[in-house]
């Protein structure tokens, strides 16, 4: 089967093309290989190009595109409404057949922006810091790159410094409008004859794309991926973080549309707080700080009330206890469980009563005892026959419910058996 011809390497730009499917691949991939596409296969760290190929038999929408051996395979889906695959697969004389190829083109010009992005700041890294770049993802949401400081002694760690200069200088060279060119070597001795900040891995087809002048080692660097004619296309380099990545720095970004989208929903965000507490961007961390401190502080007033409340109760509960039968039964409407877990720790001594304290906010709970009975048994034992479950040991246990008619039937039981 001959090599596909790659039209997405002679113009990154075009968006239709005909072209004839010279194979279709059936089975757990349904596939179709053509003569030319336009359709960039995955690779280079850079997502597949997806689209439409519309034939006699209707139209296919792409799912992914990858290539093996040279060729180019387009895996189609098979659960889109739109496209008659039984239609297609049962066409014996279907190999031969023209069809119209488009393209997704605002995924491929996103793809472009946000590939030639990275190619600029790792561009940049190499040339102010000696950093090279050893790892390169393109995510839905946001790019990483790995930078290892190789070239320059005097920089060997990432610093927020460096950081900020690096994104400053990333979006100088969009300014700039520099251009972005693109050349074809079948063999890696005639690549060599450019400076490269990478040395060559592979040995043949080689593609180098080159950002700004073809002399500068910096721009000039091996990659399979599309990227528009110029700098100034990729609009806006965005840095997010950077973290210590197994001896190396790995820098969070992004490129072009995505990081337009990300900082218009950082602004919305931001302009959603300044409304919220009243401020203006300059003065929010202040008055969010100021909140805060006002909110620890009342939230440490709640728990100081709350713990001599519990103090109280808990002097209360134990002068009925010492009035009551064997199991006392008190129940809270406002008290959550682990409120109930605090009070029982406060309680005096039981004296082999069973203390049952119920949060009727939550259909939930706590045995208490000195041992005797033994309040887990008693929530293994019993709780799920009114479809309770829980859990416990023998001084504390307890039993959770979905409906409080069930609770109280497992609390009959207890008064009545203990």
């Amino acid at each position: 089967m001959d090599k596909t011809i790659r039209l997405f390497q002679q113009d990154p730009y075009i968006r239709y093309c005909n072209s004839r499917i010279t194979s279709v691949v059936t089975g757990e991939i349904a596939a179709l290989v053509l003569d030319r596409t336009i359709f960039f296969p995955e690779g280079g760290g850079q997502p597949s190009d997806l689209g439409c190929i519309t034939g006699e038999f209707g139209k296919l929408e792409l799912k992914y595109v990858f290539e093996k051996d040279g060729i180019i395979y387009h895996q189609f889906r098979t659960d889109s409404q739109v496209a008659p695959v039984p239609a297609l697969l049962s066409r014996e004389k279907i190999a031969g057949a023209s069809v119209l190829c488009e393209l997704d083109w605002d995924r491929r010009f996103c793809n472009m922006q946000r590939h030639c992005g990275e190619h600029i700041l790792s561009a940049v890294f190499y040339e102010l810091y000696g950093g090279v770049n050893r790892g390169f993802h393109m995510g839905e949401d946001y790019m990483t790159i790995d930078i290892s400081f190789e070239e320059k002694p005097e920089f060997r760690q990432m610093t927020d410094e460096m950081f900020f200069k690096a994104e400053w200088e990333s979006n100088r060279m969009v300014w700039d409008d520099l251009p972005v060119s693109t050349r074809y070597f079948e063999r890696k001795e005639e690549a060599e004859g450019l400076p490269m900040r990478k040395a060559l891995a592979i040995e043949k087809d080689i593609v180098l794309v080159c950002v700004g002048d073809e002399s500068n080692a910096a721009g000039c660097v091996a990659c399979c991926g599309t990227h528009p004619r110029r700098t100034g296309e990729v609009g806006l380099i965005k840095l997010y973080r950077w973290d210590n990545y197994k001896g190396m720095a790995r820098i969070t970004f992004d490129a072009g549309a995505k990081a337009l989208e990300n900082c218009r929903a950082v602004a919305g965000l931001v302009n959603g707080l300044c409304v919220r507490y009243s401020s203006e961007p300059d003065t929010l961390i202040d008055r969010i700080d100021k909140r805060e401190q006002k909110n620890s502080e009342t939230r440490q007033e709640f728990y100081d009330l709350k713990q001599a409340y519990l103090a109280e109760k808990s002097s209360e509960i134990g002068k009925e206890m010492s009035a009551s039968g064997s199991t006392y039964v008190k129940r809270f409407e406002l008290l959550k469980a682990e409120d109930l877990l605090a009070l029982g720790k406060l309680l005096p001594e039981l004296s082999g009563k069973l203390a049952v304290l119920i949060s009727l906010k939550e259909n939930t709970m706590i045995l208490i005892s000195d041992g005797t009975p033994d309040c887990g048994k008693i929530v293994k034992d019993n709780a799920a026959v009114w479809r309770g479950k829980g859990g416990g040991g023998k001084t504390g246990a307890r039993a959770m419910f979905s409906a409080q008619e069930d609770m109280d039937c497992f609390i009959e039981f207890i008064q009545k058996a203990y």
